[in-house]
């Protein structure tokens, strides 16, 4: 929370989601965070928006009293104090609960406090989330990186909206495994929960155990650029765009634990050579990766297939796209309890 909001709403309450926001009483006076939507000016010279987090959207306005305290810009992260009244611009109809909105007498970008207390994925706006539930699990593997240096790291590569937004919302490929929207998040959450289970076999300590979790998390963001520009996908790989992709929040761990940097870059990389030295937790990425990939694709073709076929197969060669089953294996699971 910001000490300059706290000090000017004098006795007003902290916010943590927006969803939260249309039962407060109207009149209370509040302080909150979020991605502002838009901004409009008004013809009395005030200003209309939205503010969004990952739970909800909310109405703002601004008067012209107060526009001088407010150094807002759309599609940035911001903090607002305001009161809490009836929206004058929306029509209640009758029985119903007249909507809420935010009178904002002070609004600045969000503060450096902010960005260490909160999680990325709070701010994520919910018109941008596919999968409620996969956003909540990515910010749990979040706060599971205990190492401060890679904490600060991974924390600021999903602040960057350029990432964090689009992760969330593209497709992992274009035409191959988890080719839906939100299917980059899957297949990353995927990846990093078998990550999770290989490293907790094997002897491993925290550091290791946490920078193979960033990289799992991490493994294929260049995808973002191909999704976004399709024709890239036979000129660049996805591994250097990776890189690309992170290069700003990289100097983190660079300044901060350099051989932490080395080997990041080396995992998403995936760069081994039979005469070079290379790290285990290569070996289980990639195999995380795989085994994400092919699964996906392989329940999703046999879900289309008729009863008992054995042999099915997805466009484009290759042991990743043609599976077989043995017959009988495509009926019903028998659940554990039914076998007695």
């Amino acid at each position: 929370m910001s000490r300059t909001l706290s000090t000017y709403l004098h006795g007003s309450h902290y916010l943590l989601h927006l969803a939260n926001f249309q039962s407060q009483e109207v009149g209370s006076q509040t302080i909150l965070q979020g991605h502002l939507q838009s901004l409009h000016q008004q013809p009395d010279g005030g200003k209309f928006g939205v503010i969004e987090d990952r739970t909800g959207a909310i109405p703002i306005l601004i008067s012209p009293l107060f526009n001088t305290s407010c150094q807002l810009a759309p599609s940035t992260i911001v903090s607002l104090a305001g009161r809490i009244e009836v929206d004058p611009r929306h029509q209640c109809p009758t029985g119903k609960e007249p909507r809420r909105i935010l009178q904002v007498h002070l609004g600045q970008p969000a503060s450096e406090a902010v960005f260490e207390q909160r999680n990325p994925v709070d701010l994520i706006p919910k018109r941008l989330s596919t999968d409620n539930e996969s956003i909540q699990k990515l910010g749990s593997w979040i706060d599971l990186i205990f190492h401060p240096v890679l904490n600060r790291f991974v924390r600021s590569v999903f602040w960057d909206t350029n990432i964090g937004h689009p992760f969330v919302q593209v497709a992992a490929s274009w035409k191959h495994h988890h080719n839906y929207p939100g299917g980059l998040l899957q297949h990353s959450l995927e990846v990093t929960e078998l990550m999770a289970s290989m490293l907790q076999l094997t002897p491993m300590n925290d550091s290791l155990y946490e920078i193979g979790l960033v990289a799992a998390l991490l493994h294929d963001l260049g995808k973002i650029h191909h999704l976004e520009r399709p024709f890239t996908r036979g000129l660049l790989d996805h591994q250097s765009l990776t890189l690309e992709k992170i290069a700003p929040h990289l100097p983190i761990l660079d300044q901060g634990w350099s051989d932490g940097a080395t080997a990041l870059r080396h995992l998403l990389t995936g760069y081994e050579s039979r005469y070079r030295s290379s790290m285990v937790l290569l070996t289980m990425l990639k195999s995380a990766d795989a085994i994400s990939a092919a699964t996906e694709v392989e329940q999703s073709l046999y879900s289309r297939s008729k009863v008992n076929q054995q042999f099915v197969r997805a466009e484009g060669p290759g042991p990743a796209s043609a599976f077989w089953r043995p017959s009988g294996s495509n009926q019903s699971i028998t659940t554990a309890g039914e076998h007695g």
